[in-house]
């Protein structure tokens, strides 16, 4: 299914986050929020330092940092798994469309449960419909 913007703006800000690998860290622009993790030293490992960043706007002061420094870095966008991915991000699904199903039957159930109480607290009413169900059937 086609996801709208509000279901891109969902997962962008709630499901995905961006990782930066670098061989250092910046001297200046690292924001308290960006998470760092020193990565093993091995012989294929290009990249020394992960720094996990979930705001754009940390984002964007990180990679200007970066690139003011001259250094080399690599982005990567990942899916976290957090326990209500399930809920505003379902595999294959809208949020807002089926948001909006679920409201609008919702709707129509109330609709349907107030005219039925209201037929069944008016005698009048009541009785002049059933009946017009007698002369619809027949009897």
């Amino acid at each position: 299914m086609q996801l709208t913007q509000i279901d891109r703006w969902l997962r962008e800000r709630f499901i995905y986050q961006t990782h930066v690998y670098t061989m250092r860290l910046p001297e200046s622009g690292l924001s308290k929020r960006v998470a760092i993790e020193e990565l093993e030293e091995s012989a294929g490992r290009r990249y020394r330092y992960r720094l996990i960043v979930n705001a754009k706007r940390d984002l964007e002061s990180l990679l200007t940092a970066l690139r003011s420094g001259n250094q080399m870095f690599v982005t990567r966008i990942v899916e976290r798994d957090p326990w209500y991915r399930p809920i505003i991000a379902p595999r294959g699904k809208s949020f807002f469309f089926r948001t909006f199903w679920w409201s609008a039957v919702a709707g129509l159930v109330v609709i349907a449960l107030g005219v039925g109480y209201q037929v069944n607290s008016d005698a009048e009413l009541k009785a002049e419909i059933m009946q017009s169900v007698d002369t619809l059937l027949g009897k």
